[in-house]
This record gives structure tokens, C-alpha cells and sequence, in this order.
């Protein structure tokens, strides 16, 4: 037995000397689209499940490159602000980590040849142990030893203790008031002990899934009974934004909503925009969206993980040029970064910007955003901001007892501004 012990040490330690990659969602290879990771059958969820509860989450993507790769997963355990922790694997995973993903087909349809892969966390070969924040990281191992990183992604394990109770009101800053909201957060914690709630209890506020916009390690700072009381002056505050633009491919035979063309060319199908304009100044209009969040899906033919299409979908965006500033196109569906291949070009001729990303069918938001050349990036000069925009906040609660060596999540809340 000790020999086996002693094996197993040795593979992990070989493992441990790997470098670990981001510790923030992103993808590593340009072959790697339409990524889906959220709770099992609930695509507009954050991937977050509750300890011991018979619910898993599905990650999804396509390999543009086509061919079959034997691709593996990896969990790892992190503290509240996504960083490594003191615990061995042993101590939060039950079962085998760095499985390989054996679920795959290849695509069926006119275009694009893709192979689509799928999996599940927890499965029959590995079960999560304690609740907190996990990476989910995917890796191709050419050979051993060596690891080709494919795409990391953020997981949330709750084991519910406490409730959070939010009040949304507007800054107290007058450049603020119309343009930001704001959270103050009560914490009902009656029935759970807890030692030193000022030091043991901390809060992370995010808006619509977006990690960037995280305000991590918010602490009581006001006493009530049974609660504990986060309240503070333009603390826990976001910009507001617009109710984000959005297009719907998931049929190619008809155009639908914000959809100018449809062209249907040998080896690929474009799907050309309305023009879309300059919003700042613009007054709030309330518009049904899915902040941000993107729905893969075709309703022309059966099985769309496999059949659906890619299409090249053209945005122009009719506004004055930004001097030294770049234009992009963002959303969930690009991890709200600035990628190369959402960027729009100046066209001079046209007095716009125009570019084009390849997408698969589905109902996407989306908005546009400049980015500076120090890399700020902000949506607000074209999109604008509006007190009134209904928006999503997920409200984190983290507790780490004197004398322990993870943070527990014991709450994960999410709140609408319009509920």
C-alpha cells in the first residue's frame, strides 16, 4: 500500500511543477468556439451548483480544426480571490482528476466542419468535496509532461448557509446619480454561529456574470440583529449600461429581428446587421435581453450542437471615428474581452466601422466597447448609461473560520434590479 501512496505523490508533485495558467475565464486557442459552461440544461446560468445536490454543470465547445483530440479536464481548488490554496486535491475531489473528455461528435452541416465535445462536473469519475471557488482548466498533453492549454473556466460550489437581502439605490455621487447602481447588502444569519463575523465574513459583487466587474472582499460594517449590514457610500456600485443589442440566427431560412440579409454563397452563409448607431445621449428604452448572455441553438435542423452552422455575421457601427482608439464587438460569447477578431476597422469611405465575426447559430447580446491604448476598455461613450437598465448582480458570500485553510462559500445569490 505504501508503495501505491508513494506513486501517487509522485504524480501529483510532477503535475504541481506545471505552470498553472490564468485564474480568470479565457480561452488559449483560436480553434476553440461557442463555449457553453453553465448549469446542466439552464444555458443562461452561472456555472454554480450546490454541494451534495444531484445537479452537475455542462461544459461545451467546438473544435474548429475539426479532427479528434484527446483533450483533459483538471479542478482545481482556489481561494475567494482566485488564487491557489493551501489544500491537496485529496481534500475537495473524490474520484480521478485530469480525465480525458470522451465525448465528442463531428459536425453535420453544409460549412463548417467542426468536432463538438462535451462533458459533465460532477460525473462517475469525479465528485466535488467542499464548497468554494474551483478553476476548471482544459489541456491537451502532447506528450507527457507537456500541456497545451485549451481554456479555463470559473466554477462556484455553494453549500447554503446564510441569505443575502439586497436594497438597490442610487449613488450618492451627483456624476453617479444617473448613470450607476448601487447595492447595500443585509446577510441574514440567524441560526449559524459565527465567531468573528468582521473578519470571517466577506462579499463579492459581480454584474451579469462578468467577472471583470467582481468588487471582491466587502465586509460588515454596520450591526442589526440576526444580520450583518454592508452599507456603504458608492461602494458596491456598477455603471449602468443599456439593455444590450441582440440578433437572432437560429434559423437561416427566414431574417429576423436586426437581421438586414441573409446570403447563402457556396462554402459559407453571411448574415449582414442593420446598422447600428451611437446610444449615449440616447433616452432609456426597456428592452427584453439576456444581459449580455448568449443562447446556442438552430431550429432548421434536429441534434444543433452538431448541425447548426457557423456564420460570418457583419456588424457596422454608424458613429464618428474614435482617434487612437480601437472598436470592438464583446459579450459573453467572447468572454467580454477584446479579441482581435471581434475588432471593427475605420472604413473611410463608408464614414464607419465595419467587421465581421464567425458565429454559430443562435440568440446572441451583444455591445460595443473602446479600448485605449494603456488597454482600459469601457462601453459607456457608445452605449451609454441609464439608471433604469435592468441588470443582473450575483451576490457571493465567502466564510473562513479562525484556524482553516479554505474560504467555504456558504451563499450565491442572484438579484435583478426590476425584481
Amino acid at each position: 500500500m505504501r508503495y501505491i501512496i508513494s506513486f501517487l505523490f509522485l504524480c501529483q508533485l510532477a503535475w504541481a511543477q506545471i505552470p498553472i495558467p490564468v485564474n480568470y475565464d479565457t480561452i488559449y486557442n483560436d480553434d476553440i468556439a461557442s463555449l457553453k459552461c453553465n448549469v446542466s440544461g439552464l444555458p443562461l446560468t452561472l456555472p454554480l451548483i450546490e454541494l451534495g445536490k444531484d445537479v452537475n454543470i455542462s461544459i461545451s465547445y467546438d473544435d474548429l480544426g475539426g479532427a479528434q483530440h484527446r483533450y483533459r479536464y483538471e479542478i482545481i481548488h482556489v481561494d475567494k480571490n482566485w488564487q491557489r490554496d493551501e489544500l491537496n486535491e485529496l481534500e475537495y475531489i473524490e474520484g480521478f482528476n485530469r480525465s480525458e473528455i470522451r465525448s465528442y461528435a463531428y459536425s453535420t452541416n453544409r460549412n463548417a466542419n467542426y468536432t463538438h465535445y462535451s462533458f459533465y462536473i460532477p460525473n462517475q469519475e469525479i465528485k466535488l468535496k467542499i464548497s468554494g471557488n474551483y478553476l476548471l482548466h482544459v489541456y491537451e498533453e502532447p506528450k507527457r509532461g507537456q500541456r497545451n492549454y485549451i481554456f479555463t473556466r470559473r466554477i462556484l460550489v455553494v453549500d447554503p448557509k446564510v441569505k443575502v437581502s439586497p436594497l438597490f439605490v442610487r449613488p450618492s455621487d451627483a456624476l453617479l446619480y444617473r448613470s450607476n447602481q448601487e447595492l447595500d447588502l443585509e446577510v441574514f444569519v440567524k441560526g449559524f454561529n459565527i465567531y468573528n463575523s468582521r473578519e470571517e465574513i466577506t462579499a463579492s459583487v459581480m454584474q451579469n456574470g462578468r467577472w471583470a466587474t467582481l468588487i471582491p472582499n466587502i465586509k460588515q460594517n454596520r450591526d442589526k440583529t440576526d444580520y450583518l449590514v454592508m452599507d456603504y457610500i458608492d461602494k458596491i456600485t456598477f455603471r449602468a449600461g443599456k439593455e444590450f443589442r441582440f440578433f437572432d440566427t437560429r434559423t437561416l431560412l427566414f431574417r429576423s429581428r436586426f437581421v438586414k440579409k441573409i446570403t447563402n454563397n457556396k462554402d459559407e452563409t453571411i448574415v449582414t446587421l442593420y446598422d447600428d448607431k451611437l446610444r449615449d445621449g440616447i433616452n432609456f428604452i426597456a428592452e427584453t435581453d439576456a444581459n449580455g448572455n448568449y443562447i446556442l441553438d438552430n431550429s432548421d435542423y434536429p441534434d444543433a450542437p452538431r448541425s447548426s452552422e457557423y456564420t460570418w455575421v457583419d456588424f457596422t457601427l454608424q458613429v464618428p471615428e474614435f482617434k487612437d482608439l480601437k472598436v470592438f464587438v464583446i459579450g459573453a460569447f467572447c468572454d467580454w474581452q477584446c479579441k482581435p477578431m471581434y475588432q471593427l476597422k475605420w472604413d473611410a469611405e463608408s464614414g464607419k466601422y465595419l467587421g465581421s465575426a464567425f458565429l454559430k447559430q443562435g440568440y446572441y447580446n451583444y455591445a460595443y466597447a473602446i479600448q485605449g491604448p494603456n488597454g482600459e476598455t469601457t462601453s459607456s461613450p457608445i452605449e451609454g448609461d441609464w439608471y433604469e437598465t435592468e441588470n443582473e448582480y450575483q451576490v457571493m458570500i465567502y466564510y473562513r473560520p479562525f484556524g482553516t485553510r479554505y474560504d467555504q462559500l456558504i451563499c450565491c445569490q442572484t438579484f435583478s434590479t426590476k425584481q
